[in-house]
């Protein structure tokens, strides 16, 4: 992937011009909402896992009639690529805000048509055991919460990946495996979620603790193919050091019954653990840390330094005795919207098996 880098950094940077100067037009809406704002950037890459990859992305802001002007605003984005290897990815996460925040809508609509990494299990499992195998499925996340304290939410969510489509590998790894999900199938999970929310800013926080909770469990009566549970606790904590200075921590924590399918196993290459291969290690569960100092560069520009740790494991019990995988990066960002926070993200990060590029909208947490 090294090779290709500069092919993504150059266009990356193509993109960013055209999208400042973008900025410039953006457009407001004023419809059943205030403070309306969309902004959207075109994507081009090329790997040779995917070819020629191209697409857009896109990032509304608004808050809903009768919310206050200092309410913090909902957001709704949307991700289309597609590549010359027929392949499509689809997102739309989503996070609303009524009743002066006291309800928080918070979930994903989705459709990938895909190819995903495979190394087997475990933080020992190897590199040039990768193989990729294909998976077409949509995807739907919702979460209810409602405000019970000053900064507390609970409520309920729910979980669906239509895993109609797998292939792997004729005769490879994972096609030899005795992996739970390997044929394909129906994740169908409701659970119970809640959140301590203190941060001043949902897209840059510069202070304040984040901490998230869940609990799934699968429901044979909508639908699902397996049965397991699921457990996660999810802690962020902002520090403003001076001006525009921040220091961002991480620690994420999460663990799955033994019967899980591997397409929902806990996973180091994601968005948090930036510098790992996706999927690189993936196992039952997963006990991971991130420190980030974020600092400004010059007007619209920023910049970040960022280092994580993290394991898997077959229990959660035994992350504390696994090794630990290390990686390091750097990052650019460009702010879209000052008001409300929003950016554009470019990352690199490095670990001891070489280095993966980002370039996405908002922080990685």
């Amino acid at each position: 992937m090294n090779k290709n880098c500069s092919v993504i950094v150059a266009l990356c940077c193509f993109f960013c011009t055209l999208f400042c100067e973008a900025q410039k037009r953006t457009k407001k809406v004023r419809d059943t909402t205030k403070n309306f704002q969309l902004t959207a950037l075109p994507v081009v890459f090329f790997l040779p896992e995917t070819g020629l990859g191209y697409g857009g992305l896109g990032l509304s802001t608004f808050r809903l009639k009768g919310e206050s002007k200092e309410s913090r605003p909902s957001s709704v984005q949307l991700g289309i690529t597609f590549t010359s290897k027929k392949q499509l990815l689809f997102f739309m996460p989503y996070e609303i805000y009524s009743d002066n925040e006291k309800w928080r809508f918070i979930g994903e609509l989705g459709y990938y048509q895909y190819f995903y990494n495979f190394y087997g299990r475990g933080v020992n499992s190897k590199e040039e055991d990768l193989e990729t195998y294909d998976a077409d499925f949509p995807r739907f996340r919702f979460s209810a919460l409602r405000e019970i304290f000053p900064s507390i939410s609970v409520g309920l969510g729910y979980e669906f990946d239509g895993f109609h489509v797998v292939k792997p590998a004729e005769d490879g790894l994972l096609d030899n495996s005795n992996e739970i999900g390997k044929e394909g199938g129906t994740i169908s999970n409701v659970g119970m979620v809640a959140f301590y929310d203190q941060r001043d800013n949902i897209f840059f926080p510069t202070k304040g603790l984040f901490i998230q909770a869940s609990a799934f469990t699968s429901v044979k009566f909508l639908g699902s193919d397996f049965s397991y549970q699921k457990l996660e606790l999810d802690a962020r904590y902002y520090q403003q050091l001076k001006g525009n200075h921040i220091l961002a921590g991480n620690v994420f924590l999460g663990t799955r019954s033994e019967n899980t399918p591997f397409l929902d196993l806990n996973s180091l290459g994601t968005k948090r653990t930036r510098g790992h291969n996706n999927r690189r290690f993936q196992d039952n569960a997963e006990l991971s840390a991130v420190l980030e100092y974020r600092f400004p560069i010059k007007g619209r520009f920023g910049g970040v330094l960022f280092g994580s740790s993290g394991t898997v494991a077959p229990s959660l019990g035994k992350t504390f005795s696994s090794t630990y995988k290390n990686a390091v990066g750097t990052g650019l960002r460009y702010i879209v919207n000052k008001k409300e926070g929003t950016r554009l993200r470019v990352d690199y990060g490095i670990s001891s098996e070489g280095g993966q590029l980002y370039f996405t909208i908002n922080e990685a947490f």
